[in-house]
């Protein structure tokens, strides 16, 4: 954190760089940029404790910008933290440390379109659902489409190695990213190769996906699109267990079918979320899949198989509406009244698997994640298997606690104990500790136990490539 009187300095400086009219002084900074949507940031910005203290923000309208801001940033060794929607969950947009908030939807161009080639180039600042919508309307879709997508920028969900209801067909948003231009801790744009199918060395491109700012800041990427689908078919099931749900998931992703999405929600879930969204009675656990494609009959007989599966595991087949109905409210979870809200604590233990370790993850998970909350404290769990791969599949045990301690410290002792039981028992029965929201500043006490010996390659990295430990210092457990 830099002083008062360098506050003024800094924000001439970078005045000089960007204009006057895209640097924002301490008090108006902090206003704006208090907290991402990490539960703790918003409970401590609510409490007056704001755990993001930026000195200043800016925002560049060129990647050349980003560069200048960056080298200035080193020669002050001032901390820099990129800023894109503000809707990460996991505190890592948060300028814990102070310094420079870098705000990048002003770095919102389509640059170019290739339609032959289905690619496209995006800056970073980029809106997902407003560059959805470009690309509807010419027929075309980006089929990134995370649960943020009103808020959520390209250059966001990159860093956070983020994933959207599509994946299961088309991937994380990893399996999008063609090639990126990024601007290095030392204030060098830089853009790697063309493709990403080469062997032509190391791939650099995915050193920066999920990095989160920490190895350098992406100002725009090459991504693929694809047409937008001639048919959407739905398929619903409800199993008599779980087990039987991810047996028949796992049978569909080695069997060759492509789900567009496949969301199978424990009992508890399509109770509660799954069936208030829906407006239909749902007490087993309960599978929502979509077929997607060009070919109406492709899609309809994978969609076919796909239910000839489920009934071999003992399914009912319910009305595709329930489907169609699930499409068209996917995003409702994430406003009021579904969403929770102060004072309230939640979050999501997200963790992925392979189908030799998923059900005890889910079993071990959802029993430690219960037992770390007192009873008095009324806990909620609702949890879903979203994004399925051909080896596994990942958990979403999303909690709430609906009163939490009035104490924000207490709160917050609450919070992570319910996510370290989670995180760790997790992570004891053969899980990774995240599939799709990042680590940031929540997760990173667990980075050391995830990588094990990895961890020191890591931070070599880090040293290398930023010697002044100036982009988002502490994140990442970096």
């Amino acid at each position: 954190m830099v002083t008062k009187d360098a506050n003024s300095t800094l924000a001439e400086s970078l005045g000089k760089i960007v204009g006057s009219e895209n640097v924002l002084l301490t008090s108006e900074a902090r206003t704006q940029y208090a907290s991402d949507q990490w539960w703790y940031a918003i409970a401590a910005a609510a409490a007056g404790e704001a755990i993001s203290k930026p000195d200043v923000a800016v925002s560049p309208t060129t990647p050349e910008q980003v560069a200048q801001i960056i080298k200035l940033a080193n020669n002050l060794h001032v901390p820099v933290t990129p800023w894109g929607g503000g809707s990460g969950v996991q505190g890592a947009a948060n300028a814990d440390k102070g310094g420079i908030i870098l705000d990048l939807k002003k770095l919102n161009r389509v640059r170019a379109i290739d339609k032959r080639s289905l690619t496209c180039v995006v800056e970073a600042g980029k809106i997902c659902k407003e560059f959805e919508a470009e690309l509807n309307a010419d027929g075309l879709s980006f089929t990134h489409y995370p649960a943020s997508t009103e808020w959520a920028t390209i250059g966001g969900s990159i860093s956070a190695r983020g994933s959207g209801v599509l994946s299961t067909k088309y991937g994380k948003i990893e399996d999008h990213i063609l090639s990126l231009e990024f601007v290095t801790p030392t204030g060098e744009l830089v853009t790697t190769p063309s493709v990403p199918r080469h062997a032509a060395g190391p791939e650099l491109t995915q050193l920066l996906v999920g990095a989160e700012g920490t190895l350098g800041i992406v100002t725009a990427a090459t991504v693929k699109l694809h047409n937008l689908p001639n048919q959407r078919t739905f398929v619903v099931a409800a199993f008599p267990t779980l087990k039987d749900g991810v047996e028949a998931g796992r049978i569909i992703m080695t069997s060759g079918l492509k789900p567009a999405v496949m969301r199978l929600y424990d009992a508890e879930a399509a109770a509660h979320s799954l069936a208030r969204a829906v407006g239909s009675d749902l007490q087993l656990t309960t599978l929502v899949m979509m077929f997607d494609g060009e070919y109406s009959e492709l899609v309809n007989h994978e969609a076919k198989i796909a239910t000839e599966i489920c009934q071999d595991y003992h399914a009912s087949i319910l009305s595709e509406d329930i489907g169609a109905v699930w499409w068209d409210k996917r995003y409702v979870f994430y406003y009021p009244p579904y969403a929770p809200e102060l004072p309230s604590i939640w979050g999501t233990v997200d963790v992925v698997a392979d189908f030799e370790h998923i059900e005890a993850v889910y079993e071990e998970t959802t029993k430690a994640i219960r037992a770390a909350c007192p009873a008095e404290f009324n806990l909620s769990l609702n949890t879903h298997f979203s994004h399925w791969y051909e080896w596994g599949s990942m958990i979403y045990a999303r909690m709430k606690v609906p009163t939490g301690p009035a104490d924000l410290t207490e709160a917050k002792e609450l919070h992570d104990a319910i996510f370290r039981a989670g995180v760790e028992a997790a992570m004891k029965a053969g899980a990774v500790m995240n599939d799709h929201h990042g680590v940031g500043i929540r997760l990173a006490p667990f980075m050391p136990a995830q990588y094990g010996a990895g961890m020191d390659s890591l931070k070599r990295i880090k040293q290398a490539l930023d010697p002044n430990n100036i982009l988002c210092p502490g994140k990442l457990s970096l």
